[in-house]
């Protein structure tokens, strides 16, 4: 066995390496918090200047187009991640040159992909998903946004080079869009397909933003020296890269599907209001756990360390320390929902009657449900159990789903809060079991 050296994972204290993580973590929460506060602020502005239902069709528009957009995403910084420090350490760049056209094939192949489907899609289940018929060519016209919906490998690249500060950027830069748009439209009485363009050109900025911020990360890194579009490869081959994508990836494929479907069953369901009702609660129950769902992308690239210095009891030591540091952040975060929840939701909504009190606590409920997977999803990629996520996630989804459908036709808000907590519950013990074992057959 080799020697540990001063520069080893191992020799790290695990104060340390936490310091590291949080700090990451604390970056990118910075740019979320910008991001969220952008956003809050656009939210309220439309929905007093169309009505809850006029933002609710809104909304429906931008989740059909998301849905799409994540339906044909691959995770193409997983590759970046996992193969590219190496080459940056050895300074190959022919060899990160292929690695990066292919994230790039990955990235605007299946946004080309997303939008063939989403326009034949949305021109014949238009008229069952929620908004009203007179939208419906505006809503076609906004599916080519998905073109500009994905930006994986530049998430990768940044996160590749170290930049977490930047990783947050393009979201703030679309939510501060977003902001001024909706401002200046609420000023001149726009109507709805204005709004909609605001909300297409915040797509596009926030795309714009992160490409450049990668681009400048990994020339100003050194590593764009002779990268050229034509006469080389542009995939990557090999099961090692290709395994690890295809799973992540349908993990998210269903995660982000199941998230906008709910809102386009709830919208077929219950209708417009509703459904603003729902997401707006929802958004803010999620944004209680921001700080600690951070720790994911943070806590990858020390995990890969780790892993490969084979330093297994540093690897339980830590995650045994995040879930106890998560377990106490659960118990503040459903308080200050319970207390803050309905005043917060009632400004954005105009009316905190509108709130059923019970769907606030469910909800809240299955975002600290999820804040639990933020180190058991690192974790199973790490140690190589990539396919656990998949089939968990598939089998929460295929139970999930029906359930939702059924219990809000049955009691409503309150039936779908009921069955999102029940789903989000099932995803976690798919991945904390299968974490256990593989932690336990490592010495």
């Amino acid at each position: 066995m080799n020697e540990v050296t001063e520069e080893s994972p191992r020799a790290r204290p695990a104060p340390a390496l936490l310091a590291r993580i949080f700090a990451n973590a604390g970056r990118l929460l910075g740019g979320q918090v910008a991001s969220g506060i952008a956003s809050f602020l656009a939210v309220a502005i439309v929905a007093r200047s169309l009505g809850t239902a006029g933002y609710g069709a809104l909304l429906l528009v931008h989740s059909c187009a998301m849905s799409f957009s994540t339906a044909t995403r691959l995770q193409s910084w997983q590759p970046l991640l996992n193969f590219g420090p190496a080459l940056l350490e050895r300074e190959d760049h022919g060899a990160l040159h292929s690695l990066l056209r292919h994230c790039l094939v990955l990235d605007f192949g299946g946004a080309a992909l997303g939008l063939v489907l989403a326009i034949p899609g949305v021109a014949l289940l238009g008229a069952h998903l929620g908004w009203p018929p007179a939208d419906q060519p505006l809503a076609l016209l906004y599916m080519t946004a998905i073109l500009f919906m994905n930006t994986s490998g530049a998430m990768g690249v940044l996160r590749l080079t170290d930049r977490f500060g930047q990783v947050m950027m393009g979201d703030v830069a679309s939510a501060w869009c977003k902001v001024l748009g909706s401002a200046i439209g609420f000023l001149l009485h726009w109507s709805f397909g204005a709004y909609l363009a605001v909300w297409y050109v915040a797509v596009v900025a926030g795309c714009m933003t992160d490409h450049v911020l990668a681009w400048r990360a990994l020339r100003q890194a050194g590593a764009m020296r002779g990268f050229a579009l034509t006469g080389a490869p542009w995939l990557l081959r090999g099961p090692d890269l290709w395994r690890p994508v295809l799973a992540t990836s349908a993990d998210k494929w269903l995660f982000g599907l199941e998230s906008r479907v709910t809102l386009l069953l709830l919208g077929g369901i219950l209708g417009p209001a509703p459904t603003a009702v729902f997401s707006v609660t929802r958004d803010v129950c999620d944004a209680l756990g921001q700080p600690a769902q951070f720790l994911a992308p943070a806590l990858y690239p020390e995990l890969i360390r780790l892993r490969d210095s084979r330093d297994w009891a540093a690897i339980r030591q830590m995650t045994r320390r995040i879930l106890l540091i998560l377990a106490g952040f659960c118990a503040l975060a459903i308080a200050v929902a319970a207390l803050a929840g309905p005043p917060v939701i009632g400004l954005v909504l105009g009316d905190e009657r509108k709130l059923p009190f019970t769907l606030l606590l469910l909800l809240a409920g299955t975002s600290l449900m999820d804040l639990w997977d933020a180190p058991l999803e690192p974790l199973l990629l790490s140690l190589g159990r990539a396919s656990a996520l998949f089939r968990g996630r598939l089998a929460a989804t295929l139970v999930g789903l029906p359930s939702f459908y059924v219990a809000a036709r049955l009691w409503g808000l309150t039936g779908a809060g009921s069955a999102s907590l029940m789903a989000e519950t099932l995803v976690l013990l798919s991945r904390l079991i299968p974490a256990r074992t593989a932690l336990s057959s490592r010495p």
